[in-house]
């Protein structure tokens, strides 16, 4: 396995599960978190191999966001919330986002936000 820089690198078993050898060396820091260290470290990790397989941000966005929602299903209701990420090297942001559930972090030169807000009833013409 690549070695990772920054922090703490994730456990061996995290790796295994993951099922995927980081090809790079990776840096990465932890900027804001509102997370449990456990979800902590599975953001971490997902985010090192969305950076090290993909190229495209959109792409290593979609990867983060869809290793999450596998990690921590929703039941599917709408009022329960989802999971976001954004993924950028200049970028500003304000969200809303549920207790425990918001993270920033740098991986190499990209800054990860990974999030989970409640979806709220919408009614047009604010009925």
């Amino acid at each position: 396995m690549a070695q990772v820089l920054g922090g703490q690198p994730p456990g061996e078993e995290q790796t295994q599960e993951q099922g995927y050898q980081l090809q790079n060396q990776h840096y990465y820091k932890i900027i804001t978190s509102y997370m449990p260290e456990s979800f902590e470290q599975d953001a971490v990790q997902i985010a090192l191999v969305a950076v090290d397989k993909y190229r495209q941000l959109k792409d290593i966005a979609f990867y983060i966001k869809h290793e999450y929602d596998k990690k921590y299903p929703g039941s599917g209701k709408a009022t329960e919330g989802v999971y976001h990420c954004i993924v950028g090297k200049s970028f500003a942001s304000a969200v809303s986002h549920e207790t425990r559930h918001f993270i920033h972090m740098k991986v190499d030169t990209y800054h990860v936000i990974l999030w989970k807000s409640k979806d709220t009833p919408f009614t047009p013409g604010g009925e």
